[in-house]
């Protein structure tokens, strides 16, 4: 029989794991909350312990795609026009200090940026008209009857930089999202936001890809940061934002594209929270750090983006 300090020393080791594996649960949470929404794919996670701390490693590998996609000469989008993707910017909210020529520069630097790209033969991006005092926000319409109260009228819309009070409903670790919205299957209505990664959702595949269909995108940029436009004024640190990196990064995901790279989270022997560590060696746009200046596609961004679109007008 064990002595009553033995005991205790028993009780001690398993509260100590119950508190370890709470700890690395929240930890997992912390690591979807920071990856992504929902990885498509090839999500390696590995956890071991070093020097009394758990270390969970989430890397992301291969040609990241969404579980929904575009669908070329979709007649329910543009029965005459199916291979452009159409653009909008909504000018009413901008981002503080920047102008709106600024603003608009930014954005069409990173359409360029994919549209210049080599395997992008059929598929352009092209800009729609829009009235300049016009708010283009849906999906922000649907949540605080704010915005546009019609549904969305171009494929991808940046609907502009907002408040705080749009972060916390939608979410609140964010400095920038694309919202998905697809086609319900009724054929009279649509699924929007984080239920577009809802398998039980019952969006469209017409095309028997294993997609399901989009029928927009809208981009959200948080207003209350400090966006630069000169990489001489961002000086690579988290206080400052390149303008027109987090666009492109946005930009691919509304084009289908998931993150890639390494994202680490690490505990200390009582399961507490020492660091969360973003792989920021990778030059690639799609990595899950965007806040350093990315203007260009790198290898992993053009394979990702070319295993989308190389194909796209061949049926």
């Amino acid at each position: 029989m064990p002595s009553l300090s033995h005991t205790a020393t028993i009780r001690m080791a398993k509260t100590r794991k119950r508190r370890s594996a709470l700890a690395i649960l929240v930890a997992l949470a912390l690591v979807v909350l920071l990856v992504s929404p929902a990885q498509a794919s090839m999500n390696k996670l590995r956890i071991f312990e070093r020097d009394g701390q758990t270390i969970i490693v989430s890397q992301d590998v291969g040609n990241q795609a969404f579980p929904y996609q575009w669908v070329e000469n979709d007649p329910r989008r543009h029965p005459a026009d199916g291979l452009t993707l159409h653009y909008r910017i909504d000018l009413t909210e901008l981002p503080p200090g920047i102008s709106a020529a600024e603003t608009e520069a930014a954005v069409e630097a990173a359409v360029a940026t994919f549209n210049r790209e080599a395997c992008n033969h059929n598929m352009q991006l092209v800009r729609m008209p829009s009235d300049p005092g016009a708010n283009l926000g849906w999906v922000q319409g649907q949540i605080f009857g704010t915005g546009s109260p019609a549904a969305p009228t171009a494929d991808i819309t940046f609907a502009g930089w907002v408040e705080d009070e749009f972060w916390l409903a939608v979410d609140p670790n964010a400095f920038a999202i694309a919202l998905p919205v697809l086609f319900h299957a009724d054929g009279s209505s649509w699924i929007w936001g984080y239920d577009a990664f809802d398998p039980d959702q019952p969006a469209t595949d017409i095309n028997n890809d294993g997609k399901r269909d989009l029928f927009a995108t809208e981009i959200y940029f948080r207003r209350n940061a400090n966006y630069v436009l000169d990489d001489d004024d961002l000086g690579n640190t988290l206080f400052y934002i390149d303008l027109e990196s987090i666009v492109l990064h946005e930009l691919g995901h509304a084009l289908g594209m998931d993150h890639f790279g390494r994202t680490s989270v690490i505990l200390d022997e009582n399961g507490d929270l020492v660091d969360v560590i973003i792989n920021e060696n990778s030059g690639n746009v799609m990595n899950t750090n965007n806040y350093f200046v990315r203007r260009e596609l790198r290898g992993s961004d053009r394979a990702s983006f070319c295993q989308l679109y190389a194909n796209w007008g061949q049926g």
